[in-house]
């Protein structure tokens, strides 16, 4: 039984991969914390410029710094801030990490071998 997710502004239950409220009257940005490992609000801590620089974030519930997942900047299916801090950002949130790990995310498809005539 997974758990169930509730909006920190609403309390309204959402998705796990929601990145805005579905109740109408709230709407809030949601994003899932690798830290805390639960959906939360949060606010842009740093802007950082440059073509590989991601912006850092706050989690509003834990109040840690977080980045957004490579997936969810690239347009996939994502709602994740990976952790910041130390010497380089994490490429991954918790979840698409965990999905690399166990080999259920997509993977490149090895080039076919040419056959001989």
């Amino acid at each position: 039984m997974s758990k169930a997710y509730k909006c920190p502004v609403c309390l309204n239950e959402v998705d796990a991969a929601a990145t805005v409220c579905s109740n109408a009257a709230c709407r809030a940005e949601l994003m899932f914390c690798s830290h805390c490992r639960d959906i939360s609000t949060y606010v842009l801590a740093e802007e950082r410029k440059g073509r590989t620089a991601r912006n850092t974030y706050r989690c509003d519930r834990c109040q840690r710094l977080g980045v957004k997942c490579y997936t969810w900047l690239s347009g996939g299916y994502c709602n994740g801030l990976a952790r910041a801090g130390g010497s380089f950002d994490r490429p991954l949130c918790s979840g698409c990490g965990r999905d690399r790990r166990s080999g259920t995310a997509s993977r490149p498809i090895p080039a076919r071998e040419e056959t001989q005539r």
